[in-house]
């Protein structure tokens, strides 16, 4: 008979006095990849919070490998032994693989290491993942889904019975992804137990056996075995839906004017890349190799403004931000490229200073703005200063800010990340804005996600035998992505229904 791993009975949990949510009841069995779709962020940190620190509840009872850890009727519970994988590490740089595994985990009691013993320990757990891995590599060196690796062996190890990943699939490649998934299935035949947390149930689908569904801070739907497969119903993502579906069914684009050519492009991993983007389309390039990914990155985030790159915008060699033709959002700007200490207004001005030095602190220019942006932002927002704001409001502001300095294209990180489906709808809307305007788009993705829904044109690029190759689609090639991409099926239902309408005339 399986036993239960994890159980959540009539959990209510409140903080800072906001009840979060009430009634919560959530079980995972041994040996089973439950997984957990949020169609928002609120309530998620709280549960995960509840799930490993035993936080004091106002009602109800954790239990943790068929023992109660944590109930209403008493506090001060140390955390769960209970790991947590996600886009940021947990690893200490500076230090190798076999001592962030070994010798940080907790109840490691002996005071002379001995690396080489403990690097020969760790051999099996490699040969089972089948991965080949210097014990002795500082964990700065690691990619992305070698990190994962390494946090997931840490987990084994330290015999940690519940594994939780969060998002991984925007870290690590969609054939990583893959790899990832066969690995999780190895240790769930040795009782291990996964909670699998993606906004996109395209791929909960893939490794989930069971999967709840989770809005604003309830769990409204468990879906069993043959359930999960079937999906989940459009009704639930519906405005959504609607939004995507008359966009992409009337807003097929030509190609018109070319505002960007990206002539070379290259590095260690990348070999002469080049693309092209022209005015108001959107260019989605999906790396599904994270040294490629990463090489990208690095190019196009310089902190000195230089492109290292050939470009050409409308006919001329830019050498950097500094000409403003050309922008560049970090992933999640709404926590990484905004000034907290500064207003709305002055966030939004700001980015005049790079056209005309100082003109964003003229009056008139800052009541133009203010008139200008008022009908979307609402005239009380100026004033206050961004801590003060919304994560929506933050959204809009950044995006605000590009309409603002009116670049002939911006170069956008995973859009889409960490983002629950309303905040989805509001980054897909002021992406269609940008584009309207005439803005070119290229998103930089590891995981397709949401990209798919306002992309013109997708680039795959991948290392085979370690030679880059590159492979183009445009949005009537979309039906050739993989199943797992999502939206792809939503494109194969309007190339059916406009091959039905044919047929009737």
């Amino acid at each position: 008979m399986r036993q239960e791993i994890l159980r959540l009975e009539d959990v209510t949990y409140k903080k800072e006095d906001v009840i979060i949510f009430r009634n919560m009841m959530l079980n995972i069995m041994d040996g089973e990849v439950m997984g957990l779709c949020p169609l928002n962020t609120y309530g998620l940190d709280e549960l995960l919070e509840v799930i490993i620190s035993n936080p004091p509840l106002y009602y109800g009872y954790v239990y943790y490998q068929e023992r109660c850890v944590n109930s209403w009727k008493e506090t001060g519970h140390g955390r769960n032994r209970i790991c947590i994988i996600g886009s940021e590490t947990s690893l200490v740089n500076g230090l190798s693989v076999v001592t962030n595994i070994f010798t940080l985990r907790a109840g490691f009691g002996k005071e002379l290491v001995n690396e080489h013993i403990l690097a020969r320990q760790l051999m099996p757990f490699l040969e089972e993942m089948g991965i080949s891995l210097d014990p002795f590599i500082l964990v700065d060196h690691l990619t992305s889904y070698e990190r994962v690796l390494v946090e997931l062996l840490r987990a084994i190890v330290a015999g940690y019975r519940l594994i939780i990943f969060r998002e991984i699939g925007t870290v690590i490649s969609e054939e990583e992804l893959k790899r990832l998934h066969q690995i999780m299935h190895y240790y769930t035949g040795k009782k291990f137990s996964f909670l699998y947390i993606s906004f996109h149930f395209e791929e909960i689908q893939q490794i989930c056996s069971r999967a709840a569904l989770m809005s604003e801070g309830n769990i409204d739907l468990i879906f069993e075995d043959e359930q999960v497969q079937k999906g989940v119903s459009n009704a639930l993502y519906l405005d959504y839906y609607n939004h995507v579906s008359n966009r992409v069914h009337h807003h097929i684009r030509t190609l018109g004017e070319e505002v960007l050519l990206v002539r070379d492009m290259s590095g260690r991993y990348l070999d002469h890349f080049r693309f092209r983007v022209y005015k108001g389309e959107c260019l989605v390039i999906q790396s599904l190799d994270t040294q490629l990914y990463k090489e990208i990155l690095e190019i196009l985030k310089q902190e000195d403004g230089r492109l290292h790159a050939d470009m050409v915008i409308r006919g001329k060699r830019v050498k950097g931000y500094a000409s403003r033709q050309v922008a560049f959002l970090k992933e999640e700007p709404s926590q990484t490229m905004l000034f907290e200490h500064l207003s709305v207004r002055d966030n939004l001005c700001i980015a005049l200073d790079g056209k005309l030095p100082c003109i964003w602190r003229k009056k008139k220019t800052q009541k133009s703005v203010r008139e200008e942006y008022a009908r979307i932002f609402g005239e009380d927002i100026f004033d206050q200063y961004i801590h003060e704001l919304t994560l929506e409001q933050r959204i809009n502001v950044v995006y605000m800010r590009i309409l603002l300095e009116k670049p002939d294209v911006v170069f956008i990180v995973q859009p889409f990340k960490h983002a629950g489906t309303p905040h989805r709808l509001q980054i897909w809307e002021l992406l269609t804005l940008l584009l309207e305007r005439g803005i070119a788009i290229v998103i930089l993705a590891m995981n397709m996600s949401d990209s798919l829904t306002v992309a013109d044109r997708v680039i795959r690029i991948n290392r085979i035998n370690g030679k880059m190759v590159t492979k183009e689609f445009t949005q009537e090639q979309f039906t050739e992505l993989p199943l797992y991409v999502p939206w792809v099926e939503f494109f194969d239902e309007l190339e059916e229904k406009e091959t039905a309408d044919e047929e009737d005339m």
